[in-house]
């Protein structure tokens, strides 16, 4: 029987300075005896002084390996001690994937613990899985259980790299582009469906507002993107089910990975890249005039030559190829039969 479950998660969240600080007592009160540590050493530098000074050495650490593969995570999977009941996670988005992957084959509660906006992978119920050599995309976990607690220190976050930050603006930014064709339709009807057209909308609108980083020392507005980001972003998928599937500019980020195997650019600042394609796509020009301009504002990617592309290449056509694959059910769902030179043209747009 097929099913459309709504998704919930995390259990609880906390967005809180200073939240770090107070790990161990964390621990004592969820009645966790034998917690193990997912991380790498950029981040044990990175949350020195906003973490106990004895975190590290107190519980079991693994040292993450960097990219979200089956083989990494069956790596961690076999360090992980049998006594272990709680997995903490701190890093970015592959590595909370790989947490998450963990935790769901070995039935483990799970704490994560974010240290960069990039996306909102710490929350979602589902992991992008790559692969070793070339860093294609080859899997998507679906993970029956919800994250069981995220703390999120905005001192901690605000300390970020910018290009982590417009990740983030990117990542969310895009809920609204690609998920409305999916929920601003009649067959949307319901409560669920009300949540989520309102979830992207907040996407938008707290996004778009940040038409200069530098109102980003405003802690209140940091802490509401943080929520944006994190929180919100997530929930989208939650309530819309599948209806809150990505469309181009997701596509376009897996298509363009074929081609760019190290990419310069994170995920959140490609897949913002993708948003424009889609509008190319859909010829809303007006609007696409008015996200190049505020992408131009913050430094958001609006050429090829920003991702290492050339118009009018062979590397192109590959991601337009990929993107209109008929296996391609993000794209063939709301672009049925979307033919491949209209996707060219799309991308090539952009030229320069």
């Amino acid at each position: 029987m097929k099913w459309t479950p709504v998704r919930l998660s995390p259990v609880e969240y906390v967005n809180q300075p200073g939240i770090l600080k107070d790990f161990h007592e964390i621990i004592e009160s969820k009645n966790y005896q034998h917690p193990t540590i997912l991380t790498d050493q950029t981040v044990i530098k990175a949350t020195q002084g906003f973490v106990p000074d004895d975190f590290y050495d107190r519980y079991s650490l693994i040292i993450f390996g960097g990219n979200c593969t089956y083989e990494e995570a069956d790596r961690v999977k076999k360090l992980v001690e049998p006594e272990t009941d709680v997995l903490i996670a701190l890093g970015g988005g592959q590595l909370m994937d790989t947490a998450k992957n963990v935790a769901d084959w070995l039935k483990l509660d799970i704490v994560n613990v974010p240290t960069v906006p990039s996306n909102c992978a710490s929350i979602a119920t589902k992991s992008m899985v790559y692969s070793a050599d070339k860093h294609e995309l080859v899997g998507r976990e679906r993970h029956p259980q919800a994250v069981t607690l995220v703390l999120v220190d905005p001192k901690l976050l605000r300390q970020a790299p910018q290009n982590y930050i417009l990740s983030g603006i990117g990542d969310t930014l895009a809920k609204w582009y690609e998920i409305r064709r999916r929920l601003l339709v009649p067959e949307a009807e319901g409560a669920t469906f009300d949540i989520a057209r309102r979830l992207i909308e907040v996407s938008k609108e707290r996004t778009l507002a940040i038409d200069d980083l530098a109102v980003l020392d405003d802690e209140t507005v940091f802490s509401n993107l943080l929520d944006t980001v994190f929180l919100i972003a997530a929930s989208v998928d939650g309530f819309a089910s599948t209806r809150g599937r990505s469309v181009a500019a997701h596509s376009f980020n897996n298509g363009y990975l074929k081609v760019n195997h190290q990419p310069t650019k994170t995920h959140g600042e490609v897949v913002a890249f993708g948003v424009l394609t889609q509008l190319a796509v859909e010829k809303e020009f007006e609007e696409l005039g008015q996200l190049i301009s505020f992408y131009e504002k913050i430094g958001l990617p609006t050429k090829l030559s920003d991702l290492d592309l050339v118009a009018e290449t062979p590397e192109i056509t590959t991601i337009a190829a990929d993107m209109v694959d008929k296996s391609n059910v993000r794209i063939q769902t709301v672009y049925p039969g979307l033919p491949l030179d209209e996707m060219v043209t799309a991308i090539n747009y952009f030229r320069g």
